[in-house]
């Protein structure tokens, strides 16, 4: 099953939330702040990230902001949670490209829900991104462009 990132500097919260994507078949690994977060995410590719906005050190935002900076990382489904709710927080959290926002306490079928969301979301924004790709690939394929030097794939790779 696919493996979900849990980064939250509440140990009871980071196994509460553990426990119910485990029983749901997910492979859960955790971390206690963004840095480690990050450090982890860059390393393991986690299909989903559940982060705390409130954090010392390194807030939720922050974390964030380092997953999306940078291109190996930058389209991993990222759900932020917090207990304290505000307007401006939310926006933010969405404008800084967040896929989702949990509100603590969640129940775990809100979890569950946010996850498979998130996850089927990224599922088929990846299967259309692979036709797109195939489409373009047997174009060039069938319509050689002799002035390019390069394989089709270098020629797919600077259209897009």
């Amino acid at each position: 099953m696919k493996t979900i990132l849990v980064i939250d500097d509440t140990e009871d919260v980071r196994n509460l939330i553990a426990t119910v994507l485990t029983n749901y078949g997910f492979t859960v690994r955790e971390a206690p702040n963004g840095q480690l977060g990050v450090q982890m995410i860059a390393e393991e590719k986690p299909a989903l990230v559940i982060c705390d906005v409130n954090m010392p050190a390194m807030g939720g935002y922050e974390t964030l902001a380092a997953v999306r900076d940078s291109s190996k990382t930058a389209t991993i489904p990222f759900i932020l949670m917090t207990g304290l709710v505000s307007r401006d927080g939310f926006r933010k959290g969405m404008v800084s490209g967040a896929d989702d926002y949990l509100v603590k306490p969640f129940t775990p079928d809100e979890l569950i829900e946010a996850v498979m969301s998130r996850l089927v979301r990224q599922t088929e924004v990846q299967l259309e991104a692979d036709k797109r790709a195939q489409k373009l690939h047997e174009y060039a394929a069938h319509y050689p462009f002799p002035e390019l030097s390069g394989s089709v794939d270098d020629f797919a790779g600077s259209v897009a």
